[in-house]
């Protein structure tokens, strides 16, 4: 891999002005690792597990559109919209191949991503993702369905709101994976839950299952938040993987 000559800043993408962050390795020339946050988060969801990684892996952190210091645009928010993004954000830093981690919303953005450009990335480690709202426990999709209500009714008062009623709604009307598309998505992966996850545990089998070069590990007594449940535990799993890779 290149020396990483870059920093922080942003890049562009139509509508909108996306934010990342670079966490150099020590390591000369060492591969990049893409992690995207979940909804309603910011890059900073990663922060204690970047250093054991830094020997190893430069790692680089966005900010998802319409969340932490990236500006929203006017376009619907969507998941193919977030993979577009990356994408920008892979291209106009020039940036090659690269390893790729998605935590919740951020896994769906990954498996958007990989359907359509599976060739950059070397590796994929998905973590509480999701293929439909379906995928999301019952309860979970209740609770939803309520704070979209009280966001709906607290957009009628105040402009401010339309961004969190938005994200409410993408959990509760995406992603449209269907589980055959992941066929074709032959990069290494990985599938991390929780043994608590608000995602349902046969949801997570279906998606390590559907996708060809993959395996799942379940966390024990963790729930949605893994890196937050059981912090040793996750890194050491995501280390163990990446440089089995390599």
């Amino acid at each position: 891999m290149p020396n990483i000559t870059w920093s922080n800043g942003y890049i562009r993408n139509n509508d909108a002005a996306l934010y990342y962050e670079v966490h150099p390795s020590v390591e000369e020339g060492a591969p990049l690792l893409i992690c995207l946050h979940g909804n309603g988060e910011d890059m900073h969801i990663f922060d204690e597990h970047i250093a054991p990684l830094l020997p190893y892996y430069t790692v680089i952190t966005p900010d998802s559109r319409a969340q932490g210091k990236s500006s929203a645009g006017e376009r619907p928010l969507s998941y193919e919209l977030f993979a577009e993004d990356l994408f920008t954000l892979i291209n106009k830093l020039q940036i090659g191949n690269f390893l790729l981690l998605g935590f919740s919303d951020g896994g769906n953005t990954a498996l958007e991503f990989a359907l359509r450009h599976q060739e950059r990335v070397c590796a994929m480690i998905l973590v509480g993702a999701n293929l439909s709202p379906e995928g999301l426990t019952a309860t979970t999709r209740r609770g939803l369905q309520l704070l979209a209500l009280g966001n709906g009714l607290r957009d009628l008062m105040s402009r401010g709101k339309r961004k969190d009623r938005d994200l409410v709604r993408l959990m509760l009307e995406h992603p449209h994976i269907e589980p055959q598309q992941l066929e074709k998505v032959s990069i290494p992966t990985l599938v991390i839950s929780g043994e608590r996850d608000v995602i349902k545990n046969e949801h997570s089998e279906l998606i390590a299952a559907s996708l060809p070069n993959a395996r799942r590990v379940v966390i024990p007594g963790a729930g949605h938040f893994v890196m937050k449940d059981a912090p040793d535990e996750f890194s050491r799993i995501v280390l163990e993987f990446l440089m089995e890779d390599d």
